[in-house]
């Protein structure tokens, strides 16, 4: 039933996205012109993240995640005094697109990151998509253009899974007359909100130390594209329409900018070679990485070496991986990531001691790095050494409590021995994970397992009765409206 509403949603999310996430009207700033309160857009947008979770939308991959909220951190210093917190995420998707919603979610598509040249350019496209949340332009049009806030949450989420439907066109053709008119007069607003995103976006671009004109310079290359394609749009021109005049408009802004010459980092370079692989087969991801080494075509050599030795491992080629990795390690300074490949090819290896020298060696660089920490507790679990796994997770635990990976790998090492800290667990994941139903049920499966640990029962009762109520009111809101269910 969920996936038809949003089948039949899509069209009108596609085109309203067009009104609603695009603006250089004076200043559209003030919340309170908007129709939505800062609490409401939060809720609004934790709920389609958890929506777009259960649709397997966002990617797992702890590299990837840990890259963009390094990069969208940098950048969102620059909205300091808006009220939000930003998370952003990646889509697992290689259609060129990105979005924002409601509450300070940003999201990006592995196709856009990938279709990017450089660092500024991705940079361009989130504070681009930040702007558009800092202002506020959903909750502005949410009054006119939708009749609730639930009708807008199913919007917000098929709008974010049009591109994977791969048939956008075809659902293109249920809008009715009433739809259309809406829309329509949605649309007539877009170009003044796309050109407010510009502008407020370059001012964090600057902040963050990137060049403004990468933000003109990306979306008219992506036009220049668009024409090479035929005509057919990237599905972010779709819903951000670029047009001559607005790309002068930006580059004018861009001319009182200082120029910034400022090198893509080492990991948005190995980012785009993993996303690369992610999209292609092995067989593939190996021609297409020795063809580019062999005619000298690529942003970085020592990435290509790097994506070489990826695609290597995807083939079970473990010594052409091993070849491929020493290579890149020669040309690029050291990376978390490397050290991440390394442990990888080593583990395939079946020598999980060498692989754990690596993970720690990688830790003593990269203090603090999430995916070698959590990689490293995914070992120890596999080696059976619980203490020092447990020991791992309660210090993560204590500087990132409300984290669903760390509470997952805390469910597996009761599994087999503790169901009331098992379930108890795996609630907690599903709880930080805002699946909500199906933490509830863990947490009733951990109150009927044996045990006597009193403080870790109140702890299960109190967020039992929480979820109670949450689960409740989400279904009385869904039979009242019929949107989400």
């Amino acid at each position: 039933m969920k996936k038809t509403l949003l089948l039949t949603t899509l069209s009108l999310c596609l085109l309203l996205d067009a009104g609603v996430v695009l603006a250089d009207l004076p200043d559209l700033g003030d919340v309170s012109q908007a129709s939505m309160s800062l609490a409401d857009e939060a809720r609004i947008g934790r709920n389609a993240m958890r929506e777009l979770r259960q649709q397997d939308a966002i990617s797992d991959d702890p590299e990837l995640d840990t890259y963009i909220n390094t990069i969208g951190a940098r950048l969102a210093a620059g909205a300091v005094g808006s009220g939000l917190r930003f998370t952003f995420f990646v889509v697992d998707d290689g259609a060129i697109n990105a979005f924002a919603m409601p509450g300070g979610y940003v999201g990006v598509n592995k196709g856009l990151i990938l279709a990017t040249q450089s660092e500024g350019e991705l940079a361009s496209v989130l504070g681009h998509e930040m702007a558009h949340v800092t202002q506020h332009h959903i909750a502005r049009m949410q009054a006119n253009a939708l009749p609730n806030q639930l009708t807008l949450l199913a919007t917000l989420v098929a709008a974010a899974l049009a591109t994977r439907s791969h048939n956008s066109d075809a659902v293109f053709g249920t809008l009715n007359a009433g739809v259309g008119l809406t829309v329509a007069n949605q649309l007539s607003f877009s170009r003044d909100y796309e050109r407010e995103a510009d502008r407020v976006g370059m001012q964090y671009l600057t902040a963050a130390g990137f060049d403004a004109r990468d933000m003109p310079s990306f979306f008219q290359r992506l036009q220049q594209g668009e024409h090479l394609n035929g005509g057919e749009a990237f599905a972010f021109l779709r819903t951000h329409p670029v047009t001559v005049e607005r790309i002068s408009e930006a580059q004018n802004r861009a001319l009182n900018s200082p120029v910034r010459m400022r090198a893509s980092s080492t990991d948005y370079l190995l980012v785009r070679e993993k996303i690369r692989n992610q999209l292609l087969t092995p067989a593939d991801a190996v021609k297409f990485y020795q063809t580019a080494l062999a005619n000298r075509q690529f942003l970085s050599e020592g990435a290509q070496w790097y994506g070489l030795a990826l695609a290597h491992q995807r083939q079970h080629d473990l010594a052409g991986a091993g070849k491929a990795l020493a290579r890149a390690r020669q040309l690029l300074p050291p990376s978390a990531m490397l050290y991440g490949l390394e442990a990888s090819i080593t583990r395939d290896g079946k020598n999980n001691e060498a692989a754990l020298a690596v993970y720690q060696a990688g830790l003593s660089r990269f203090n603090g790095n999430r995916p070698l920490a959590d990689a490293e507790i995914d070992l120890l679990i596999q080696m059976g050494m619980r203490a020092q796994a447990l020991q791992a997770i309660r210090e993560l635990l204590q500087r990132v409590p409300g984290d669903p990976i760390l509470y997952r790998l805390q469910s597996r090492l009761f599994a087999d021995r503790d169901m009331l800290r098992y379930h108890a667990a795996l609630g907690n994941a599903l709880y930080f994970e805002q699946q909500y139903e199906a933490a509830l049920e863990q947490y009733h499966l951990a109150e009927q397992a044996p045990g006597d640990d009193f403080f870790l029962r109140s702890e299960i009762e109190a967020r039992t009765r929480e979820l109670e109520k949450i689960v409740a009111e989400n279904k009385r809101d869904s039979t009242e409206t019929g949107v989400m269910q």
